[in-house]
């Protein structure tokens, strides 16, 4: 049986309406369109697209721009629209039109929920990783920006900077770009890297030390979050929204204005776990493979615990806990082997440092 119901017709070319009858050929998954004393027009359900609204049922061909045929017989409708169904004939929208409101408002949290997820946990790796596709010369930028705050916030050791920086001569510290040393006089027991090669080290924590093994082990650290460029993945994964649009945009340029606006973080971002667990190990192979006793980073994680006055959980920590960090150089040291040979000249120079 082939329904047939009357319709109205729209050409899409002018705003003007013509009557037109339908018929459902089943059989062949076709819908023929009767104009009165003209010829019949067919199109295949396989070209249809409809959209239900109530009563009124509006259908669309593929093949016919711009044209639309509309009904309001519940009986043709529902048979129009099952037929559609069991062809699989029926898009995404006509789908979500037919869940109903409240079915809708679900998927509509459901969805925002997604989206807030992937912000939150997605965006941020992919962020971190994009890292790699900026030049290397821009962590030079990055790093000047930063340096050039702190000489003028800072009160610079012009003479324990020289000494550093002879110290630091006489290490292999696996650099792959050239390293400048800054020493800063203040009672802050801190040390950070640039991403320029730039590694300040406050006067605070070379008080604290007690052998240039401690120094070493400072030194091995700061330099592989250079090495690995640890500050600018921490930055790019702190601006994800900017970086991610940008990458979409195939915008270099504009995530590096981007991060250069932003250069200033670096001074209160924080390491991820997995950074910092890289470079206590990577610092301790340095501190091995320089000869020194590898017990330096050990004894440099206790001072840092002398810091630490108030206990925080780890699943609170922006990064692992020294306790937790040292339990972890003692484990890699009591399962490696190694060669100690002192450097006297090492040690004269860092007594020069405690001065």
């Amino acid at each position: 049986m082939n329904p047939t119901v009357a319709a109205l017709y729209f050409d899409g070319q002018s705003s003007a309406s013509r009557p037109v009858v339908l018929q459902f050929d089943e059989p062949f998954l076709e819908l023929h369109l009767l104009f009165a004393g003209e010829n019949t027009m067919v199109w295949p359900l396989s070209e249809l697209r409809f959209e239900n609204y109530g009563q009124v049922l509006e259908i669309r061909s593929q093949l016919h721009s711009g044209a639309l045929v509309k009904t309001e017989d519940p009986g043709f409708s529902q048979a129009f629209i099952k037929a559609m169904k069991q062809n699989k004939h029926v898009d995404v929208h006509s789908r979500l039109l037919g869940l109903g409101f409240s079915k809708l408002m679900v998927l509509a949290l459901v969805l925002i929920a997604l989206v807030g997820l992937a912000y939150f946990y997605a965006l941020p790796p992919l962020a971190e990783r994009a890292a790699t596709l900026l030049p290397e010369s821009f962590d030079e930028e990055i790093g000047n920006i930063v340096m050039e705050s702190i000489i003028d916030e800072e009160e610079i050791d012009v003479e324990k900077t020289k000494v550093l920086q002879s110290f630091a001569s006489r290490l292999r510290l696996n650099n792959t770009k050239a390293l400048t040393f800054t020493v800063v006089h203040s009672e802050q027991v801190n040390a950070f890297a640039l991403p320029n090669g730039q590694i300040v080290v406050y006067s605070g924590i070379l008080d604290g030390m007690n052998s240039p093994e401690e120094l070493i082990a400072l030194l091995g650290h700061e330099a592989t979050h250079v090495n690995k460029r640890h500050s600018i993945q921490m930055l790019c994964r702190n601006l994800s929204g900017y970086m991610v649009v940008s990458l979409l945009l195939s915008d270099v340029n504009g995530i590096m204005a981007v991060l250069a606006d932003n250069a200033q973080q670096l001074h209160s971002l924080s390491y991820s776990r997995r950074f910092e667990k890289e470079a206590d190990e990577e610092g301790l192979s340095i501190l091995m493979n320089n000869h020194a006793n590898p017990y330096g980073m050990v004894q440099l994680f206790e001072q840092l615990e002398k810091e630490n006055k108030f206990s925080v959980p780890t699943i609170l920590s922006t990064h692992p806990l020294t306790t937790e960090r040292k339990e972890n150089m003692q484990k890699i040291i009591s399962g490696s082997s190694y060669e100690i040979k002192p450097d006297t000249n090492l040690s004269s120079i860092f007594e020069l440092l405690k001065d």
